[in-house]
This record gives C-alpha cells, structure tokens and sequence, in this order.
C-alpha cells in the first residue's frame, strides 16, 4: 500500500475540520441550510489556508444525496467520487495552465451540459489571476448569468490582479493566514493521531516556518518525522530543516552589540561549516531583527508576536542593547545582503563584509539633537555600540557624512561629561560581559581580596551606565564589604579605566537566591553583625587583629 503524505491524509472532510476559517464556512454553512447558494464565488487568501479544500466541500455540500446541506454524509456516489476527484460533476481547471481564451470558450461550451449523477456541475478555477484579460473578458457573460444548474468557485492567492468586473459577480470570501496557536494546536492532533512523541517547542517551530500555511506545516512535521522517527525534539527540527538555532541568532546579535567583529566572523564560519543556506541565515535573522523592532515599539508585544513569556523576555533584553533606529539600519544592510546573495556573488564575502558591517555600524542621531548640540543645549555621545557616532565623526575631518534620522523614535539621550579620561558613551550589557574578565584582572592587581568578592556577585544589568550586581543571601558580608567607600571608589575607578567610560555600580541582595552550592539546609543565612554580637570573643579577636568576617561558612561536625 502506498505511504499517503499528512497533507493529503488529514485533508478536511467536513466544514468543522476546516482550521481557523470559521468566518468562511459559517457563512457557507449558513447559505446552505437556508437554500441560498449563490452561482459565483471567489475565495482569496494565501497558500495552504483551504481554498481549494473548501470549494470541493462546497461542492459535496450541493451534489449530496441530502443536499444542499451543510453535514454531507459522505457514503453517497457523489461524496464518494468528489472525494476520490473522480465526480464528472466538478471540474477543477488550473488556470496556471489554461490561460488563454480557447480554454475559456472550451469551458463555456462543457457549461451546458447537466450534471451526470449530481444535481450541480461545479466549476473550480484555481490560480484565476493567471488568465488573460481577453480570457477573463470571455468569461464575463458566463460567470454574470450562468445556467441554473451550474456554481463557479474561483481560487487565488492574489485578488488584486482579478479585475473588478469579475468582482462585482462573485461573492467574496478572504481566507486567513492561520496563527501559530492555531497551527500548533492542529499538529498537536496529527502527532496523537500518529502516535508521535514531541516537544512542543518543536511543533510551535514548524508552525513558525510555516508561516501561516496548514498544508506547509504537515509538509514539514512529515519530513521531519521521517527525519527524527516517532520522536520530534526542537532540535530535530532545526537538523531536518536546516534552520538557524535560535540561540545561535541571539549570540550573533550580541556579538553586533558588543562591537566584537572577531566573533562575528568565527560565527559566520560556523554557518558554512554548518552547512547552512546563507540566505536562509540571513532570512532568519531578519525575522530576529523584526522581533526586536517590535519589541522596542511595544515591550508588551509577545502575544503579537506569538511568542512564549520567556521568548518576550528574552527578546525584551536584547531590544535595550539598541535604539530603533539601529535596529531599522540593521534591517536594511540585511535586505540589501539578502537580495546580493541571489546574485551570485562570492556568498561568503558577502556575508562577512555585511556582518562586520553591522558590527560597525554607527547609531543614528536625531537632527534635532545636533541642532541642540549646535545650540549648546546637548552632548552627542561617542562612538559606542549603542551610540556609535562621536562628535569628531559629525564635525570633524575623520568623516564627512552625517548619519541619516529613521525617525523620531531613534533619538538619542543627552549625557554630560563625565570624568576626567572617561566618555560620556552608554554602554550595553554585551561591551560590558565581553570585557568583565579583564575587569576583573586589572582589580586583581589593586586589590585580590575586592576582585575576589567582586567575581562572587551576578551581573544582571546595566542602567544608565550603573551596573546593577547581585549576591545571594549568604553574601551580605561581601556586599558590606565591596560598599565600603574606599572600595566603592576602587571598583568603580577600574571601571572607568578599563571601559574608558562614566560608570557606577550598585551591588545588591538577592533573597531568593541561595549560595553558590545550592544548598542552604532550610537555615535562615546568618548576618556576620549579628554573630559578632552574640560572640564577645569573636569581638574582641576582630579588634585585636583590626580584621572583619567576609563570610560565614557551616563546618559539619
């Protein structure tokens, strides 16, 4: 027996099976229980929504041995032939193929002739944008007033190319692209009835990559499922398909963030060495880049997006590495490289060029702000991945073009000067990981004990230019420790020398979190002031030594 693809096997067999098309089949549904089933119809939407599988509903709706009626049972000569596309009752013409005005008069022709078993001669016309005018010129008359026993059902994914006369004759119906909710809850049927276990971060994947099509998406759980077998993981997706980690995406724009060109390149030797189509690379991080350009509209927008809570979240943090008008001008040098990339040309130049280009690329800068930097009212910050163009660069001899403003949304915040040797750049949270280590080697070599402490608490953002740290509940004496002035002053001295920028930084507690072994014994953390008070020896050691208790650590009996 041959293998029947999930397309064609799942296709629906009743309106109720249509997915996320109830506007169209409700109104269907509603005209054949009310015997007003009209002659000409027009069904328009995107691939792989249902038009063609509507029209062959409709058509089994009127030829039923019950009909018209909207549950056609599906046991008759007629339901059996429609489904099996055997009726001589219901023709379906490509006009992709038949687009000349002979195939039409031929049509006119087989219009007079009764129905052989049904009680209808259904005439469905996919793609009928592709006809010619004098085709459609031919069909006018037919369509405005055909025979009694005869309905026209027209498909096409491009309504604005059928004329208007052909419009104004038919009842219009506009099929919606399918949701990736919809979608996945859909694959999630066929994976149970196929008994196949999945994550369904896999299938909200496939429902992703099938951009809004149903017959896509069981194209691509098929492929996959021979792919991966009765097991589909995310990670099988990504390896059948060929797609781009989305891990890998988020790498590659901090690394944009960051200014780091070296990594960059050694994550584009990754895409050939992976094997990856570059333009479906570059095609994916434009859809990355279109998550950040809404993200930074709308931080609330992960259901516009169909994104989980913790792809919000994610996308959310990376949106403030940028200013909108950034990401815009990414968008664009990735447009440009992805129409390059068709042309032939030494693919891997092109996507190296473009991705350092992107690393350098400068922020844009509001007119208005030069006007007022001009006035005095303001300070255009330097070169910086968030604000990559310095006052030199707009003024100056080094370059001679100013940047171009996308808009009023890509402003840019007035600093002051800061220190003496410092800029008055705004840093991102990529340019701050990227040189934490050489933070932390330079302090070394003030003070051990403070690079030590230091390196205990969690990074977890940058506001401003304040970096905001964190340690877990066992580490207030390092918190205590690091606050004291004269060691606030130090690490925020070697900050500035070592980012060459006005930096500060607030070192917290984090309650919820335990100790760096993950284990707290269900004992409440032990304030060091408190265990100096309840031990006078301890005291009285500590004055004796000029020492302090840095941190407390359980010794087991």
């Amino acid at each position: 027996m041959s293998y029947l693809v999930f397309a064609r096997k799942y296709r629906p067999v009743t309106f109720d099976q249509v997915v996320a098309q109830e506007h169209v089949t409700r109104t269907l549904r509603n005209a054949l229980t009310n015997r007003r089933v009209a002659s000409g119809y027009l069904f328009c939407g995107p691939r792989g929504t249902g038009k063609t599988t509507v029209a062959r509903l409709l058509a089994k709706s009127v030829n039923c041995v019950d009909g018209p009626t909207e549950n056609p049972c599906g046991r008759c000569s007629a339901c059996l032939e429609i489904s099996a596309g055997a009726s001589m009752d219901v023709l379906e013409i490509d006009a992709a193929s038949n687009t000349g005005v002979d195939d039409i008069r031929t049509l006119r022709e087989n219009v007079r002739y009764l129905p052989t078993s049904g009680k209808k001669r259904v005439f469905i016309i996919d793609e009928v944008h592709r006809l010619s005018g004098s085709a459609f010129d031919a069909l006018l008359k037919t369509l405005e007033e055909p025979p009694e026993h005869v309905i026209f059902i027209l498909a096409t994914t491009e309504p604005l190319k059928v004329p208007d006369t052909i419009l104004s004759r038919t009842q219009r119906f506009d099929f919606r692209r399918v949701s990736v909710d919809d979608l996945t809850g859909h694959l999630k049927e066929i994976a149970g009835r196929e008994k196949l276990e999945y994550e369904e971060a896999a299938l909200k994947l496939l429902a992703r990559k099938a951009d809004g099509s149903v017959r896509d998406s069981l194209s691509l759980l098929d492929q996959v499922a021979a792919f991966a077998g009765d097991k589909i993981t995310e990670q099988e997706v990504v390896n059948a398909l060929g797609l781009v980690d989305r891990r890998f995406l988020f790498r590659f724009v901090e690394a944009i963030a960051a200014t780091d060109r070296r990594k960059v390149l050694h994550l584009i030797k990754a895409v050939f060495d992976g094997g990856v189509d570059p333009a479906d690379f570059v095609a994916e991080l434009l859809e990355h880049f279109r998550y950040l350009v809404v993200i930074k509209c709308d931080a609330e927008a992960g259901r516009l997006l169909e994104l989980t809570d913790e792809e919000t979240e994610a996308y959310r943090r990376q949106a403030d590495f940028f200013e909108i008008g950034d990401v815009l001008r990414l968008v664009r040098i990735g447009t440009d490289l992805y129409d390059d990339l068709r042309r032939g040309i030494d693919q891997r130049l092109l996507l190296e060029t473009a991705s350092v280009k992107m690393a350098e690329l400068e922020s844009t800068v509001r007119f208005e702000d030069i006007l007022n930097y001009l006035r005095g009212q303001a300070t255009l910050p330097e070169q910086t991945p968030n604000n990559r163009t310095s006052e030199r660069d707009l003024f100056g001899s080094k370059k001679s073009a100013a940047p171009t403003a996308p808009g009023p949304s890509a402003s840019i915040r007035p600093s002051t000067p800061g220190p003496a040797g410092t800029s008055s750049r705004n840093l991102n949270m990529p340019t701050i990981q990227a040189g934490w280590e050489r933070f932390l080697a330079v302090l070394k070599k003030s003070s051990p004990m403070l690079a030590s402490q230091v390196s205990m608490g969690e990074l977890r953002a940058i506001k401003d230019n304040r970096l905001q740290m964190y340690f877990p509940a066992s580490g207030e004496a390092s918190r205590q420790l690091v606050t004291k002035p004269e060691h606030s002053r130090l690490i925020e001295e070697t900050l500035r020398d070592c980012y060459k920028a006005n930096l500060s930084i607030s070192f917290e507690i984090d309650r919820q979190k335990r100790n760096e072994t993950g284990e707290d014994n269900g004992q409440a953390v032990v304030d060091p002031r408190e265990l100096v008070d309840r031990s006078p020896r301890l005291k009285s050691l500590l004055e004796k030594v000029n020492g302090e208790i840095v941190g407390v650590k359980k010794v087991e009996e």
